[in-house]
């Protein structure tokens, strides 16, 4: 019996288990939402995690927030900005906004938030996406300026990626205390977070926006991905992301839910140790990674793994991205090619190395993909030796800490700003933590890319960033991927294509 049967029986063997009464949705002014993996914390600048990044955005708020109609970046926490010159950003603050705690926003919690992320001691994640900006001065209560290191294209853009935090938290209460109390001027606020269980929001009533439809937002931490079908189906759960292609007819079907999708902001990739960061190793030769890019037949694995629910990317830049250039072509498998390729690299007989996998918590059918891939491989003589870490959280620790294998599944949601420095900083320049790595040319351009506001000059950099990175085959190009999500009857939402799950904008569906 194939994977696809398995998991559609155990399915439908969970739901007719389920007593009739567990089938009913619980109280009606809560909307439940299931997450694969559990958080880190409860510091979105401290964390990488995309759950991480979802959460936060219920209960904290940032200073600029997408439209997802129309795409385009508005006002949030501020109310407007303006440059002073080309280093100079003066950013105009909401009035009348108060933190959980009672304490109103003013100028200071901006400061006091962007000096935190800045401090290198500190070693806060999301310091690396906001480097650029040197200083932030506090004019009034409601005025601020940022002072840049040289022009920066991404301010608007970066003003959507960092959640704002209050300066008496960052005082008073301190980093370790950050970590499980989130003190935000969110829409919701956090009652419980049972640890690899489930969190509990409630209701900001005195939110300063649109407020939410429902009361609670419960979010169950569910790790197997059947469980979370079986739940959807059955009432448990409103709301669950990441469905593997093969489900959708499940879901489907099933009169009780459905299923919407969305081609989102997030790259996939098999990151190679280019940069030896695991030690020596066959990557660290151009030829070898262009042999591995040549093995694998993507094109085939999009088309009957998922679905076609992929684009193929000929470099790590998505299609969604600004820069991204459609006129370079992905590689082309060519087995005789790679395998030539390798002997020349003096591996005529191929060889064995280690592929850190995690689970499909972000990257809809993962295991199934990364199987093929493997297989692909073996023909031209590149062994895997699988290693499975499937908790996100210690996964990206690995990576990040440099204790990954030569070759790891990984991909990048660009921590939703649509912008190629957005990847190309974090997961491609020499040094960061979740880069691989290391090319001092690169390095150079990305640097160019983010210090002009010309956007015509930008689109040219970027363009000639990825011819380098694909000659270089700096990693093993995959796709950008089309996310899939299940939603109960009962709701009204629909796939974002930002990725940034928010409950929030749930409403009850009009019966």
């Amino acid at each position: 019996m194939g994977r696809r049967q398995c998991l559609f029986l155990s399915v439908v063997t969970f739901v007719l288990l389920l007593p009739a009464l567990a089938r009913a949705q619980g109280k009606d002014d809560t909307v439940v939402y299931a997450l694969q993996s559990d958080v880190q914390n409860w510091d979105p600048p401290n964390s990488v995690l995309r759950e991480s990044i979802i959460l936060g955005y219920h209960v904290f708020d940032h200073l600029a927030a997408r439209d997802l109609k129309t795409g385009k970046v508005g006002p949030s926490l501020a109310t407007s900005w303006k440059t002073l010159d080309d280093t100079t950003w003066e950013v105009k603050l909401r009035q009348g906004v108060k933190f959980h705690d009672g304490t109103p926003f003013t100028a200071r919690d901006v400061k006091a938030t962007f000096d935190r992320v800045l401090d290198p001691e500190k070693k806060l994640t999301a310091r690396g996406n906001h480097v650029k900006i040197k200083s932030v001065e506090v004019v009034d209560d409601h005025t601020v300026r940022f002072k840049t290191d040289g022009p920066y294209p991404l301010f608007v853009e970066r003003m959507t990626a960092l959640v704002m935090q209050s300066e008496r938290a960052i005082k008073e209460k301190g980093h370790e205390w950050m970590q499980e109390n989130p003190i935000g001027t969110g829409p919701y606020k956090l009652v419980r977070w049972t640890k690899k269980q489930e969190h509990l929001l409630v209701r900001n009533d005195d939110y300063w926006g649109p407020k939410p439809a429902f009361k609670h937002v419960r979010v169950r931490i569910i790790p197997e991905q059947a469980t979370q079908i079986a739940e959807l189906i059955s009432g448990g759960v409103d709301v669950i992301k990441a469905v593997p292609p093969d489900q959708m007819d499940v879901i489907d079907k099933s009169g009780v839910a459905r299923t919407s999708t969305a081609p989102i902001l997030r790259t996939a990739m098999l990151q190679l140790d280019q940069a030896a960061r695991t030690g020596p190793n066959p990557f660290t030769d151009r030829r070898v990674r262009q042999a591995a890019n040549l093995a694998v037949d993507m094109d085939a694995i999009i088309k009957h793994v998922l679905n076609g629910l992929g684009d193929r990317t000929a470099t790590t830049v998505n299609p969604m991205a600004f820069g991204y250039d459609a006129s370079l072509k992905p590689y082309r498998q060519d087995v005789a090619a790679a395998k030539k390729l390798l002997a020349e690299a003096g591996y005529p007989n191929g060889f064995e190395v280690g592929f850190l996998q995690t689970g499909p918590v972000v990257e809809p059918a993962l295991p199934q993909t990364s199987e093929a891939i493997s297989a692909d491989l073996a023909k031209v003589g590149i062994r895997t030796r699988r290693r499975y870490v499937g908790e996100t959280g210690p996964f990206v620790n690995l990576v990040r800490d440099g204790k990954a294998d030569p070759m790891f599944e990984w991909s990048w949601g660009y921590y939703s700003v649509f912008d190629a420095d957005a990847i190309l900083y974090d997961v491609m320049k020499c040094g960061e933590a979740y880069s691989y790595y290391c090319n001092k040319a690169l390095d150079d351009l990305i640097i160019q890319g983010r210090s002009t506001l010309d956007q015509k000059k930008r689109a040219e950099i970027y363009a000639r960033i990825q011819r380098l990175i694909f000659e270089d085959a700096a990693y093993v190009f995959k796709w950008g991927l089309r996310g899939v999500w299940g939603i109960s009857q009962r709701v009204e939402y629909q796939a974002p294509r930002d990725e940034i799950d928010r409950m929030f904008l749930v409403t009850p569906r009009k019966k």
